[in-house]
């Protein structure tokens, strides 16, 4: 066998890997399909949902629906309480869902947190210690940053915003997403240097991102802002890229909104502001060029490319692939795991699903394991029997019993569609059939001769919730081939049972999460 072959199947053994868990996770939930009305025996449910959702009414849904499904289709909203909701439980013939409402909005913490830096860097608590400082620490309110000689550091609020800081600069973070007057407040002070600031309200209603200098104040109006904030020991200079400024003086007398494409200056003796037009030579992206060269050399070199794939009902489960080491290691997290500590009125994963989708979950997932989130999929149960059938059915061997209750014939079949469906929801040996199901696929890629295309790519990904293109999966693929030795690697998420409101939810152990897929153990 070539070397060239041998590559395409380790790749295609990775690609298999992943759709098998997909299939082995999402059905062990499954008690329907999107056919699910063809089955002889399946009952069709009316449930009725009222109170604070976009879409009050009555549902007509099949049996084995979860209470996270029927709240799905009814569209949660900012303030929809759903503490009194047991969200994996199924919903019963003429159940009736009320959904209250929160005091306030359901909503995440602010986190800051380093994400890439070159060269000496200093982050200094506000008790005066030192910091070990490394990639994607945590920034803490009263840290001060300062940067020394050719260096350049990348900082990120929430999952929009970042400051990039050049060097001989210092920057301290007095507030991080603090309640006040019921609006999350952002404030830095920046004492000296060049910083170049990226600032995107989620809630423009409920956000305020303010940066104080010896001589100005500066907040983000709109929406959002790209500018250039220079300080020097008399002077400010700040840049304007994009968006809208409110700039006032330090002590007020003077204030002034810019716009995009102007440039300020504020003497600290008090002189007027100058203002001008902003001016070609003025580039931020030239002047951080080094920065983002270098983060995407190492981000290519060391960062493992990590997914995040969500099932309906909730499942969630992280990948991660390891380039340097070879290994993809595969975590399973409950949807009952708590996540209050980063959040506000909102209580599991699941309930985060609801609110904000699979991009607001991976914001948690960050955070618990460390990491950053590269992509994500939704896949619901209609997509990952159209998977199944796109690989052409799943190898399985049928006892007579199980063989007339999927009404086929026994011994070796290929299951597809609805008897995929019924096969693995009718597993009553704690997961035998979806182990089967898993060591079927990858034996059946080992001895295929087949190699991954953008047209296959593009069939897969054809209709699924993510955020990675058949391109993508493409350019995933040769790098996976250019790699030797690919090992797999289960992990079990750190985790103590604990209840709240008498329901079973799952509290992470952050420290062992943040080492978990460090460990070649």
């Amino acid at each position: 066998m070539s070397r060239k072959s041998r590559r395409r199947k380790i790749a295609f053994l990775v690609y298999a890997f992943l759709v098998s868990v997909i299939l082995w996770q999402s059905f062990s939930l499954i008690k329907y399909t999107r056919s699910s009305g063809k089955i002889k025996g399946l009952k069709t449910f009316q449930v009725t949902v009222d109170g604070n959702v976009r879409r009050p009414g009555l549902y007509s849904v099949p049996e084995g629906t979860t209470q996270f499904e029927i709240l799905k289709m009814a569209g949660v909203r900012p303030t929809s309480n759903l503490s009194s909701f047991n969200l994996s439980s199924q919903i019963s013939e003429n159940a009736r869902l009320e959904v209250g409402t929160l005091d306030k909005p359901a909503g995440a913490t602010l986190a800051a947190r380093l994400e890439f830096y070159f060269g000496e860097l200093n982050v200094i608590s506000s008790d005066g210690r030192n910091r070990p400082v490394n990639d994607r620490m945590e920034i803490t309110s009263g840290d001060r940053v300062l940067t020394e000689a050719s260096t350049q550091a990348e900082i990120s609020f929430g999952a929009f915003s970042r400051v990039d800081i050049d060097n001989y600069s210092e920057l301290v973070f007095d507030k991080i997403g603090s309640l006040e007057d019921e609006k999350k407040v952002t404030e830095l002070y920046q004492k000296s240097g060049l910083c170049w600031y990226t600032t995107m309200y989620t809630d423009s209603k409920n956000e305020v991102f303010r940066v104080f200098t010896h001589s100005a104040v500066v907040t983000v109006g709109g929406r959002n802002a790209d500018y250039l904030i220079e300080v020097q020991n008399d002077i400010v200079q700040i840049n304007l890229s994009d968006g809208l400024l409110l700039v006032e003086r330090a002590g007020g007398g003077e204030a002034m909104n810019m716009i995009s494409g102007q440039s300020v200056t504020i003497y600290k003796d008090g002189r007027p502001f100058q203002v001008s037009r902003l001016t070609a030579e003025v580039s931020a992206n030239e002047r951080f060029s080094r920065l983002s060269s270098e983060k995407v050399k190492h981000m290519k070199r060391l960062v493992p490319m990590n997914f995040l794939f969500c099932g309906v009902p909730p499942v969630f489960f992280l990948v991660s692939l390891q380039y340097e080491s070879g290994n993809i290691f595969v975590v399973r997290i409950p949807p009952a795991l708590l996540i209050e500590q980063f959040t506000q009125n909102i209580s599991t994963l699941s309930e985060a699903f609801l609110f904000g989708g699979p991009s607001f979950v991976s914001t948690f997932v960050e955070r618990i394991f460390d990491i950053r989130i590269s992509n994500y999929a939704v896949l619901d149960k209609g997509d990952v029997l159209r998977i199944a059938d796109i690989l052409g059915g799943i190898p399985a061997v049928l006892d007579p019993k199980t063989a007339a209750s999927l009404n086929v014939s026994s011994g070796q079949s290929r299951l597809s569609g609805t008897s995929l469906g019924l096969y693995l929801a009718g597993d009553a040996d704690n997961g035998k059939r979806q182990t089967e199901v898993l060591k079927s696929i990858i034996n059946e890629f080992r001895t295929r001769k087949a190699v991954l295309t953008a047209i296959l790519a593009d069939q897969i990904l054809n209709g699924t919730e993510t955020n990675i293109t058949a391109s993508e999966v493409m350019d995933l693929y040769t790098r996976f081939i250019e790699r030797k030795g690919w090992e797999f690697r289960d992990r079990v998420m750190p985790i103590r049972m604990v209840e709240r409101r008498s329901k079973v939810c799952y509290d992470p152990v952050l420290n062992d999460c943040k080492i978990l897929l460090n460990s070649n153990e």
